[in-house]
């Protein structure tokens, strides 16, 4: 006050003048009414200053354009949407259409059973969210069944495809088969021709093995007679050899030589009469008896030289015979690492082509199993391919519903939808002919749940049920005979639900308490 009037004293009677001032300035009230009904005519008559004092804005109806804009502002940027341009458009106008002919039937419904009932711009609001919400929710649902069946017929095509592919590389395996098996048997036979030929030399080499070891066993026979032989003579030889160490000439033998084979001629004799050449006796003695064995033991030597040069033929034979059983050997082992290749070979063909069998079985067996669903998922595809393609009008019925026929009684449920039916195909709009709202929002285990905790089975309660649970707004029950209470507080029960009247005294504390 100060800054605006400095020269006026801060009384309290003008510091409550400016207050006022400053109301009247800057506090705005707005007062909503609804003008239907005689509320709004009764508070005009009592304070005539809501007409008078205040500036009245009305608030009508939204027009049909207006309607038309704000849905078209909300699905313009709604992505999911699995539609063409046209078809969306048509969903734009249908739903402004939507809350006109609800507005047309609330005045309708008043005049028949004197029941008042509105349709405001929030409603029409919560109407395009639901939709928006509820598409979402079911074209997921519907889209991963789809998938779910397009995936089973896709892997039922790929088996059919697999057994004509798996047929051709059988075919084509069979083949090589017959050609790696003749290609076995080819090396076979030469593996058996180089066997027996081996075997022929093998023979021959065990022939001259044995010839060798015969004259190899009748020379050590002879060796040991002339080594015993000479055995014998050695003493003899030993005692000449021993003889010759004594001092006798060469000249003295000469002299003896015609004395040898007299009977006196002896060592002790030679010893008695002779003295010193005694030793000259014993040697030719020696000599003598030595003579005798060795010319017994030169037929041995000669028999066993002759013997071994045998042996060095037979041993030369032997190692001719070796070298050719060792070529045999080597070619035979060529052929048989052939034989084994060849073998390997037919061998891995045989398994590759067992384990297309196998395959081609399997996959028989799977399309033999599976034969009769084979159509049942092909009409599922399509159908489901079908109800995608109509979730666009499905959706927009079921939230109608949902927005809409709340406050109606059968009768005019059952009128809205028909309404509606006739008015999305003059707009062109896809939508399932028989569709079942009911079945589209909730399933039926759902439902049985519901009647297991108190509600009704009749339709129209199952309708009930569905806007209570479904609608993106919290609705107001009618409930006279307490059945629509009685399934809440059921229902509701494991969430530890708590029921206070508004007299209670302890309701205050109730409510600070739930979270």
């Amino acid at each position: 006050m100060k800054r605006q009037h400095p020269r006026r004293p801060p009384t309290p009677e003008n510091l409550y003048d400016f207050f006022l001032s400053r109301v009247r300035s800057n506090l705005h009230v707005v007062l909503c009414f609804s003008p239907v009904g005689e509320k709004f005519r009764s508070r005009a008559l009592k304070f005539p200053g809501l007409i008078s004092g205040c500036t009245v804005d009305w608030f009508q109806r939204w027009p049909q354009d207006a309607l038309i804009a704000v849905s078209h502002h909300f699905l313009s940027q709604y992505q999911d949407l699995r539609c063409s341009e046209d078809v969306k458009q048509s969903v734009v106008v249908t739903m402004g259409t939507f809350q006109d002919l609800v507005a047309e039937k609330c005045g309708e419904y008043f005049e028949r059973f004197r029941r008042q009932t509105f349709v405001t711009p929030k409603s029409y609001l919560s109407f395009i969210d639901s939709y928006k919400l509820v598409y979402t929710e079911k074209i997921a649902h519907v889209g991963t069944l789809a998938e779910r069946m397009q995936t089973g017929l896709c892997k039922l095509m790929e088996a059919e495809q697999s057994v004509s592919q798996l047929s051709e590389e059988l075919l084509v395996k069979e083949k090589e088969l017959a050609v790696a098996s003749q290609r076995a048997d080819q090396v076979l036979q030469e593996v058996t021709a180089k066997a027996q030929a081996a075997e022929k030399v093998k023979q021959q080499v065990q022939k001259v093995k044995d010839k060798a070891q015969l004259i190899v066993d009748e020379i050590e026979v002879d060796k040991m007679a002339a080594e015993s032989k000479l055995e014998a003579a050695k003493p003899a030889l030993q005692a000449a050899e021993a003889a010759l160490q004594d001092s006798i000439t060469e000249e003295v033998v000469e002299l003896l030589a015609p004395y040898l084979h007299m009977d006196d001629y002896n060592m002790e004799t030679a010893k008695r009469i002779c003295g010193n050449v005694a030793g000259l006796c014993s040697w030719t003695q020696a000599m003598v008896d030595f003579f005798s064995i060795n010319k017994e033991v030169l037929p041995l030597k000669a028999n066993l030289a002759m013997q071994e040069a045998r042996l060095l033929v037979a041993q030369a034979e032997l190692s001719k015979a070796q070298e050719e059983l060792d070529a045999k050997q080597l070619e035979l082992d060529a052929v048989q690492a052939l034989y084994d290749a060849a073998m390997k070979e037919k061998q891995d063909l045989e398994d590759d082509a067992q384990a297309c069998r196998r395959k081609m079985a399997n996959a028989r067996a799977l399309i033999d199993g599976l034969g009769g669903e084979k159509v049942r998922w092909t009409d599922s595809s399509a159908g489901f391919q079908t109800q995608i393609k109509h979730l666009v009008g499905d959706v927009l019925l079921a939230t109608g519903f949902l927005s809409y026929a709340g406050p109606f009684n059968q009768e005019y449920r059952s009128l809205l939808l028909t309404l509606w039916r006739k008015e999305m195909e003059e707009k062109l709009l896809p939508f399932s002919p028989e569709l079942n709202v009911i079945g589209l929002l909730v399933d039926n285990a759902t439902v049985s749940e519901w009647n297991l905790q108190g509600l009704p089975s009749d339709d129209l309660s199952i309708q009930n049920g569905i806007v209570v649970t479904k609608a993106s707004r919290y609705p107001l029950l009618i409930d006279p005979q307490g059945q629509g209470k009685t399934w809440i507080q059921n229902r509701e029960r494991d969430q530890q639900l708590q029921v206070r009247a508004l007299a209670h005294d302890s309701k205050s504390e109730r409510f600070a308490n739930c979270s």
